[in-house]
């Protein structure tokens, strides 16, 4: 405890020395070998439905089957959602979320995207993508953090940590879960941590501004410097969102405006998550900087899939462990720093 503390101070006070810290767990079940299985298992399966049973095998290997459950999507989607619960002392929530499912950016993709992902199992055959990048590295993230947060003793926060499905479709899985949740429940909720697309080769890892909370971006900016580890801060590229939208704002028009700029013609359909109770909170989202770059817009354009993400150019040769485990340590870390000092999240409700 006395290390956290000395963390918190170093975040509060803004100090500029770097201490030596030591590592986040590395023995047993946790570390850069796990992250790696966690990437390649998501990787070596073709399609979603694969990508979640390989989801599902990981949690089993972890020991974390007794903490998950599945919950379905909407009517238009053959994926599922997949939650693990960590309880704590208090009712106060967290959530991690991190996007299972893949896509490719090509013309049959496009149409399945009129009806909101209906037709997604039955093209998973044309995609070329590994969906290593966009969103192993962030399923192996979020699922380390979780087999670290289970096998620690509870603490003031539950941990709800959201592999949601559909991402690729408009945010179907995340947005569905959200709509579920009662207005009591969100009351609960403190903040959702989002992780997209990290530890890749090509850039390192970000915290994203204008989306973030900002108090919390300074936090997490400190915090990675005590750790000695480089950490952005950038923006999203244009046009770029994840499954940190539906947590940071809801409502039947949010919604239903959400659906119609990302499926378009399949956002006039009925949805589950048009039913949602208004709700602001805050928010965190990791991604790499730069994360998209002028042939990922040119191939969202032409449904060509050419660019780094969402084609034949995301794969394992793309994921760079050393940035990966990094991530993890923010991550770890930030959640630890939290627990010694709630305030740190939101001050008015402590």
């Amino acid at each position: 405890m006395k290390f956290f503390t000395a963390v918190l101070l170093l975040i509060l006070c803004g100090c500029s020395a770097a201490p030596s810290l030591p590592p986040a767990p590395e023995s047993g079940k946790i570390g850069r070998d796990s992250l790696y299985r966690t990437v390649v298992a998501l990787a070596a399966e073709g399609g979603n439905l694969g990508r979640f049973r390989a989801l599902q095998g990981r949690i089993d290997e972890l020991g974390l089957t007794h903490l998950a459950r599945t919950e379905p999507i909407d009517w238009f989607s053959l994926q599922n959602n997949l939650l693990i619960e960590v309880p704590g002392t208090t009712p106060r929530i967290v959530y991690l979320t991190a996007h299972y499912d893949k896509t490719d950016a090509n013309p049959l993709k496009f149409l399945s995207l009129l009806l909101n992902g209906a037709l997604d199992e039955f093209i998973s055959w044309s995609f070329l993508s590994q969906g290593a990048i966009d969103n192993a590295t962030g399923v192996a993230v979020a699922l380390e953090l979780a087999a670290a947060l289970s096998e620690s003793p509870p603490g003031p926060f539950t941990y709800r940590i959201l592999f949601p499905g559909a991402e690729e479709s408009g945010m179907r899985g995340s947005r569905a879960h959200v709509a579920r949740l009662s207005k009591q429940e969100k009351e609960r909720i403190l903040i959702a941590v989002n992780i997209d697309s990290v530890g890749v080769a090509f850039s390192p890892n970000c915290v994203t501004t204008g989306i973030s909370d900002e108090e919390l971006v300074e936090q997490v900016g400190t915090l990675a410097d005590s750790l000695g580890v480089y950490l952005g801060q950038e923006p999203f590229s244009p046009g770029l969102s994840s499954d940190y939208v539906p947590f940071q704002s809801a409502s039947f028009s949010e919604d239903f405006l959400l659906g119609l700029e990302t499926n378009l013609v399949g956002g006039l359909l009925p949805q589950r998550s048009w039913f949602t109770s208004s709700h602001e909170l805050p928010v965190l989202n990791f991604s790499a900087c730069n994360l998209f770059d002028g042939k990922d817009y040119l191939a969202y354009v032409l449904h060509v899939p050419f660019g780094r993400l969402h084609g034949p150019r995301d794969n394992l040769q793309q994921v760079d462990l050393a940035r990966l485990h990094e991530q993890f340590n923010i991550g770890y870390f930030l959640l630890r720093s939290w627990e010694e000092d709630p305030s740190l999240i939101d001050s008015s409700r402590y």
